[in-house]
C-alpha cells in the first residue's frame, strides 16, 4: 500500500518526506537517523493504539525528543498520508513532559475533518461531538465509534506497521518461547517458536510455516531437513533435524541461522497491505544467505502487497538493488532534504556502471 510519511524536528530528523513502496533500502552513515526514521513511523502507530505516553515509552523518552538544532518553540510534526487522507500529530514538550491535549489534525483532500489544539476540551467530527481524552488520540475516538468508515485506507498502515531492530537471541536460545496462541512475532522475537508451531498446526496460517522453512532451507542448503518442536512446562523450543536424522537443539545453531528464522517469521507476521521495518538484516549472514533473503522478501512483498523497509550498512545488500536504484533511499544529516532516492542523487545510467556498495 502506497503511503507517505513526513517528520519534522523529531530527534535527529529535522525534515523527512518519505514515500516508499515495495522492498526499499535506507542507507547512510551512523547517526544519520535510519533507525530513528523506522521508530518515527512506529511513533505514529503507537499513539493511535496505546496513547502517546505509552508510545513514547516504547520509542524512547522526552529527553532529546525535539531536534537539537530546532529554534525554541519549533513544533515537532509527525504525519502519515494515504490517497487523499492525512493524519498529523504535533506534540509539544516542556520541562515536565508532554503537553496535553496533543495538537492533531485529520485532513481529507483540502478539507479538515477535525483539528485539535492544546486548549480544547472537545471536538466535532461530522454530526458527532467528542470529549477530548488526554491520552487517547482523536482519530482513535472516531475509529472506536465508527469502525466501518471511509478512513480505513489510512488506518491500515497505522495498525499494521511492525518494526524489528533488536531480537533477544540470548533469551530465545536459553528459555525458548512461552506457549501462547499468538500468530504474530513480538519485537524481541521471544515468541518465535510458539508462533511458528501455531502456524504449523493452523490450516489458515500453514503457508506461513512452509514459507519460513522453505526459505531457510534455501538460505542454508543441505543443513537441515525439518524442525521438531519440544515442549517443557509452559515453554516451547525446537531442534533441527539434520540429513543424518540427528537432531541439533536450536541453542547450538548459529546466530545467523536464528536471525534468518526471525526475519522470515517477522515478514510472515505482517498482514496483507502492512509495513515491515528491519534494522540491519544482514547481521551474521553469509552473502549467499543475504541474497536469498532479499529475494524471499521481494516475493512475499509482491504477493501480499507489503512495504518492507530495510535499514542497512551492507554493501552486499546494496548491490542486490543495482537494477532498482529508485528503491534505495540515502539519508544525510544537515541537508534540506534529509532522505532522497539514490537515482535523484546520481544519473541512473551512471549508477549502472558501478556496484552500489562501492559508491
Amino acid at each position: 500500500m502506497a503511503f507517505r510519511v513526513q517528520i519534522t524536528n523529531y530527534r535527529v530528523l529535522q525534515s523527512i518526506d518519505f514515500t516508499p513502496e515495495g522492498v526499499c533500502l535506507i542507507v547512510g552513515a551512523n547517526g544519520c537517523g535510519k533507525t530513528t526514521l523506522l521508530s518515527g513511523i512506529e511513533l505514529l502507530r503507537n499513539p493511535f493504539e496505546q496513547g502517546f505516553d505509552n508510545a513514547l515509552t516504547l520509542t524512547g523518552s522526552t529527553s532529546g525528543f525535539t531536534h537539537f538544532n530546532s529554534p525554541p518553540g519549533a513544533p515537532t510534526r509527525l504525519a502519515i498520508e494515504t490517497a487523499d487522507l492525512r493524519w498529523e500529530l504535533s506534540p509539544i514538550m516542556n520541562s515536565t513532559g508532554i503537553v496535553y491535549p496533543i495538537p492533531e489534525k485529520l485532513i481529507q483532500g483540502n478539507s479538515i475533518q477535525f483539528a485539535i489544539n492544546s486548549n480544547q476540551s472537545q471536538f466535532k467530527y461530522g454530526q458527532f461531538e467528542f470529549a477530548i481524552k488526554e491520552r487517547v488520540s482523536a482519530l482513535k475516538l472516531v475509529d472506536d465509534l465508527l469502525p466501518a468508515h471511509e478512513f480505513e485506507s489510512l488506518l491500515q498502515p497505522l495498525k499494521h506497521y511492525y518494526h524489528y531492530g533488536h531480537y533477544d537471541l540470548w533469551s530465545l536460545r536459553r528459555t525458548g518461547s512461552h506457549i501462547t496462541n499468538e500468530n504474530g512475532l513480538h519485537a524481541s522475537g521471544q515468541n518465535a517458536f510458539s508462533v511458528l508451531r501455531n502456524w504449523l498446526d493452523s490450516q489458515r496460517h500453514h503457508e506461513r510455516y512452509k514459507f519460513v522453512i522453505d526459505v531457510l532451507q534455501e538460505m542454508f542448503p543441505s543443513f537441515f531437513e525439518e524442525i521438531d518442536f519440544q515442549s517443557a512446562g509452559d515453554s516451547v523450543s525446537l531442534s533441527l533435524v539434520l540429513p543424518s536424522e540427528k537432531q541439533v537443539p536450536i541453542n547450538l545453531a548459529s546466530h545467523g541461522f536464528i536471525n534468518a528464522l526471525l526475519h522470515l517469521v517477522a515478514v510472515c507476521s505482517v498482514p496483507d497491505g502492512g509495513i515491515l521495518g528491519i534494522d540491519e538484516p544482514e547481521n551474521c549472514l553469509h552473502p549467499y544467505a543475504i541474497r536469498t533473503l532479499i529475494e524471499a522478501l521481494r516475493d512475499r512483498a509482491q504477493e501480499h502487497h507489503l512495504t518492507v523497509l530495510l535499514a542497512t550498512h551492507s554493501p552486499f545488500i546494496l548491490n542486490e538493488f543495482k537494477e532498482e536504484p529508485h528503491r534505495v533511499y540515502v539519508m544525510e544529516t544537515n541537508q534540506p532534504e534529509q532522505i532522497i532516492r539514490l537515482y535523484l542523487l546520481k544519473e541512473p545510467n551512471w549508477i549502472k556502471q558501478f556496484k552500489l556498495g562501492d559508491l
